[in-house]
């Protein structure tokens, strides 16, 4: 990656910087809160979600994935639904579709409080029960929180013709209520971003112009 045309040379000096501040007792701790964390996350959520790739005993190593396309299948929700309903309770979703395809991996690393890994698992359990309030048809599967995440501020304070709440929408479990992030739009078409590129660059006569 360093010696790369478009490498970072930065990144052997961070990570030796990293291992040079901690030493081998700070790594070796470092490593036991990470595996812990990821474990409570796990443990937290079992049943809610299936975790994948666990060991003999139950547990997972540093992360866990997070199956979620069950939930495609059956009402679907898909793992674009929960991770853009993630963004209403402020967090940025957890890596998607890797190593599987239509789950989420939480690695929350030895770096995260307690406090802060409570407050994501409120917020999967309760995206969940949105999930299973699909399942039992006393919500809309297509005009519900999870398909209209994110929610805006213009979203909140314009027009309302959804069949939940503003509250419901804007501020599920586990959002803050003081110094919430609002996501500047709301849901966008991923598939069509991708397959339809537009630069806003300015055109390429502007530098040749500025060359001159």
């Amino acid at each position: 990656m360093t010696a790369a045309p478009w490498g970072s040379a930065s990144i052997l000096p961070i990570s030796w910087a990293y291992i040079l501040m901690m030493g081998g007792a700070g790594l070796t701790q470092a490593t036991k809160v990470a595996i812990l964390n990821a474990n409570y996350v796990a443990k937290r959520l079992e049943g809610a979600y299936d975790i994948l790739f666990k060991g003999g005993k139950g547990r997972v190593a540093h992360e866990c994935i997070l199956d979620t396309r069950p939930f495609a299948d059956s009402v679907h929700v898909t793992v674009d639904d929960i991770a853009k309903r993630l963004i209403d309770n402020g967090f940025h979703a957890p890596t998607m579709s890797w190593p599987v395809a239509g789950t989420l991996m939480v690695e929350p690393t030895e770096s995260e409080t307690k406090a802060e890994l409570d407050r994501f698992i409120t917020a999967m359990l309760s995206i969940r029960e949105e999930i299973a309030a699909i399942e039992k048809g006393e919500i809309d599967p297509e005009n519900n929180p999870l398909k209209h995440a994110p929610h805006t501020v213009n979203a909140l304070i314009g027009d309302w013709d959804r069949p939940y709440s503003r509250e419901q929408g804007c501020f599920p479990p586990g959002a803050f209520r003081v110094d919430k992030y609002w996501p500047p739009v709301g849901r966008v078409d991923n598939v069509y971003g991708d397959r339809n590129l537009l630069c806003t660059c300015p055109p390429l006569e502007s530098y040749a112009e500025a060359a001159e």
